[in-house]
């Protein structure tokens, strides 16, 4: 099976959806699958047919378009490719994008083989004003963009590990005042923000280090894969303070919970239930430190979060998230087929 994911041009820890895809695309080359990463081509309506083209000249079973990312940005060649030609969609966003964004959604459900949801609850969204699309989706969980170490060594109790891009709207302003509240404290623990920084928000970056400045912060930019998943496998405790709260959607909380981190983080509406009794839910980065100096008075506590968060996260490893993408792809070759077979069915009985 020959399979493109189409994503545009995404930079390594640029776009979530592009790290994504370059997981997915590992993986479902480990499951025996023929794959390319499409992060090239023009995304204007008007590049679209040419990336169309390309497509059917290579001769790719299955076009899955990834949607939204940076590499498609504000352009409606995803859309317009959709329409030129049947594709599998994975759309990672929906409910929370504005109108404008909403509305660009739609040319996805005019022709679609199969649509992807990353949640029930993104799911659920999209059919309440798109019904018909019901019969041809599914929902795939994400998995995390960061594997596990190979080897846990020991883990310190010093440190307050941040996981995730380093870009407005994460809540990184609550890393700072749990930083000045440590400092104030005279407490003998760190915050530890391990991220990546694109190019874009270089200037937010550096506007954040400087209000850091003299609180008990280390910045661990842009680091190796493998040198991020030894950060986390050292680690006790991660606050990981989403605006909108902890959701499936966040692969950074994939990651902690893998890495058997005991998690701090925030509750919002699409906060899924299982996620009780596995992370610790704060409104603030005073409740947020209160749950870790709490946990560093209970051993037992933070060992029992630690294996209740491996078996959460083991959820959503790539070799579940791979199988479940080539059932939908299978389902979609075997749909096609079949449609063959009655065309050329009907023009044998025409002739």
């Amino acid at each position: 099976m020959k399979v493109a994911l189409v994503t545009g041009r995404c930079l390594p820890g640029e776009c979530g959806v592009g790290d994504y895809s370059a997981c997915l695309g590992k993986a479902l080359e480990a499951s025996g699958a023929e794959t390319h990463v499409i992060a090239y081509g023009d995304w204007s309506l008007h590049g679209a047919f040419r990336v169309s083209r390309h497509l059917r000249e290579q001769k790719f079973d299955i076009v899955h378009i990834e949607y939204p990312t940076v590499g498609f940005g504000y352009r409606l060649g995803a859309q317009g490719l959709s329409l030129l030609q049947s594709c599998v969609i994975t759309i990672h966003e929906a409910s929370q994008r504005r109108i404008l964004r909403k509305l660009a959604l739609i040319p996805f459900a005019v022709r679609p083989q199969h649509i992807i949801f990353t949640s029930s609850f993104e799911r659920r969204f999209c059919t309440s004003w798109a019904p018909w699309i019901a019969r041809c989706s599914s929902v795939i969980p994400l998995g995390s963009n960061i594997a596990v170490a190979a080897k846990m060594g020991p883990r310190t109790l010093t440190e307050i590990v941040y996981f995730g891009l380093i870009v407005p709207s994460k809540g990184l302003e609550q890393l700072l005042e749990v930083g000045n509240l440590i400092r104030l404290a005279g407490l003998p623990l760190v915050v530890r923000i391990v991220g990546r920084v694109s190019l874009k928000h270089a200037a937010y970056f550096d506007a954040l280090r400087l209000k850091a400045t003299g609180l008990p912060i280390i910045w661990d930019r842009d680091l190796t894969e493998e040198e991020t998943a030894k950060a986390l496998a050292g680690a006790s405790f991660a606050y990981l303070p989403y605006p909108d709260g902890a959701s499936e959607r966040r692969t950074t909380l994939k990651s902690t919970l893998l890495s058997g981190l005991a998690v701090v983080t925030t509750r919002g509406s699409h906060t899924p239930r299982d996620l009780e009794g596995v992370v610790r839910f704060c409104r603030s980065p005073e409740e947020a430190l209160a749950e870790v100096r709490s946990l560093l008075n209970s051993p037992e506590e933070r060992a029992r979060m630690a294996v209740k968060a491996v078996q959460y996260g083991q959820q959503y490893t790539w070799e579940l998230i791979a199988k479940l993408h080539l059932q939908v792809y299978h389902s979609v070759l075997s749909k096609r087929r079949s449609y063959s077979i009655v065309q050329a069915e009907n023009t044998r009985s025409l002739g």
